[in-house]
């Protein structure tokens, strides 16, 4: 049976879902681990495995490049030109690849339809460049959700910074502490609570193949799903008690 929609309370705790992208919303590691491989293929090296790929995700798309580069080469053989000949060969495999390997984890939709039910404001705030999240969104249906889009290039910082959370929460109009940041990463917990919002975190995520156990955040909670029955339902109780 269908969940019933949860009506959003008057003088409810929090306003709007502050929510990360790869890890969080989709898996994108298919993709990414695509291009990072055809990359690589094209400077001679050999492919990695996507579990490992997986841990160089979370700072963008160069920082990406780089680890993925680095596996074969000291840090110090990572010239300008080098790094410049990988972006040349990664941005095109990515825009070929990116979202047709890509899937939703379970429970997305169902708590993104929790929360406009409920009458929450919702962004993506996420470290992937604007070329490739706005397709992303667009592909797998999420952008009909979403009141805005903060992406890596969207500002000067991105995460673990405040600002990428910070300029989220005047496109949406709210305050930061009526916010619940929603992440799979310590760069997504250290920008929320810098920024002072409320964070979440699920299990399931990247976070640099490292636990979220060890995360600074207010709740673990299983699926977006979970996440928005804790911000619509008893999180304020649950963020004073934790």
């Amino acid at each position: 049976m269908p969940e019933l929609p949860i009506a959003h309370r008057a003088g409810a705790a929090y306003d709007a879902v502050l929510l990360d992208l790869d890890g969080t919303l989709m898996d994108t590691i298919p993709d990414l681990a695509h291009a990072a491989n055809a990359m690589r293929e094209s400077l001679g090296l050999a492919a990695l495995p996507e579990s490992l790929i997986a841990t160089f995700v979370g700072n963008g798309i160069d920082n990406l490049i780089r680890r993925s580069l680095a596996h074969d080469h000291a840090p110090a053989s990572l010239t300008p030109e080098l790094l410049a000949r990988g972006k040349q060969a990664f941005y095109p495999a990515y825009h070929r690849i990116n979202g047709t390997r890509s899937v939703l984890f379970d429970g997305v939709i169902a708590g993104l339809e929790l929360m406009r039910a409920g009458g929450l404001k919702m962004a993506v705030v996420t470290n992937k460049s604007t070329e490739f999240t706005l397709p992303l969104l667009e592909l797998a249906g999420l952008s009909p959700y979403m009141d805005a889009v903060v992406c890596g290039d969207t500002l000067a910082e991105r995460k673990p910074d405040p600002a990428p959370m910070l300029h989220a929460c005047a496109l949406l109009g709210v305050a930061p502490g009526r916010s619940v940041a929603v992440g799979d990463s310590v760069n997504d917990a250290l920008s929320a609570r810098a920024a002072g919002c409320a964070v979440l975190a699920v299990p399931y995520g990247y976070n640099h193949g490292n636990s979220v156990q060890t995360l600074d955040v207010d709740a673990i909670v299983e699926s977006i799903q979970a996440a928005a029955r804790w911000i619509l339902g008893d999180g304020k109780q649950a963020l004073q008690s934790h």
